[in-house]
């Protein structure tokens, strides 16, 4: 009986967490709105598939006509998010600046990209045992953590972008107060360390889901800022987004 209502209780808590939806988000860099950015996640089965597509926007359109489009296709089991394919496209104008495709397979440890216009070979790299995430469904992956493991106050991640497989450790620190759209909430802070090159800062809002609301990253002269558009607790319910 206590295995059945487990297992109940996994999958129960997989589907509050991972509840299909779509989410627009605003970007600013160096405090300049530059990009607006749409993510929606889609349940397959017991896959899901999630994607982003960015796009400049408002004086930042005038001047460089910049697109990203990135999908990764992502599964749920006891460790957590591991994602089984990634996928991304970044163009200015019409000319492809990036363009990189991988496929993961956690289970014999091994990560291989595939062909493209900015990756003309194939590369595969060699991971530890355990779920590999990419960018996009890295967010998820600490969204799913923060609310099924509250008493876990860091975290690591085997992240794999199309260039490298890199170790990633982030930290929950205390909350702090934070505000969207004109409203105030007591957030959870997750940080990343052990890193000097990417400094990277995220709220997430546990009263919905632990969904992020704001997320910080610097690299190098650069400061990101990714903020949810139009911020509502009514649609918050609804919503379980990350990148």
């Amino acid at each position: 009986m206590k295995l059945i209502i487990s297992i109940l209780f996994f999958y129960v808590n997989t589907a509050l967490a991972f509840e299909p939806h779509t989410a627009n988000y605003q970007l600013s860099i160096n405090g300049v709105k530059i990009a607006e950015e749409v993510r929606t996640l889609h349940q397959l089965g017991d896959q899901y598939f999630y994607t982003a597509n960015a796009k400049t926007s408002g004086l930042a359109a005038l001047i460089k006509d910049y697109t990203i489009s990135a999908s990764s296709t992502f599964l749920i089991n006891k460790e957590g998010v591991g994602s089984i394919n990634y996928q991304i496209l970044e163009q200015e104008g019409k000319q492809v600046s990036e363009n990189y495709v991988i496929d993961i397979y956690s289970e014999s440890g091994t990560v291989m990209s595939g062909l493209t216009k900015t990756q003309p070979k194939v590369i595969t790299w060699k991971v530890k045992k355990g779920n590999v995430v990419d960018p996009l469904s890295l967010f998820l992956a600490l969204s799913y953590d923060l609310k099924d493991r509250p008493n876990q106050s860091e975290f690591s991640y085997q992240v794999a972008d199309g260039k490298s497989v890199e170790q990633q450790y982030y930290k929950k620190t205390e909350n702090q107060i934070v505000s969207v759209d004109n409203q105030t909430f007591n957030a959870i802070k997750v940080e990343r360390i052990n890193s000097e090159n990417n400094n990277m800062q995220a709220y997430f809002l546990s009263e919905y889901r632990y969904l992020p609301v704001i997320i910080k990253m610097t690299k190098g002269s650069k400061k990101y800022r990714y903020e949810i558009k139009d911020f509502k607790a009514s649609e918050v319910r609804r919503l379980q987004v990350s990148f």
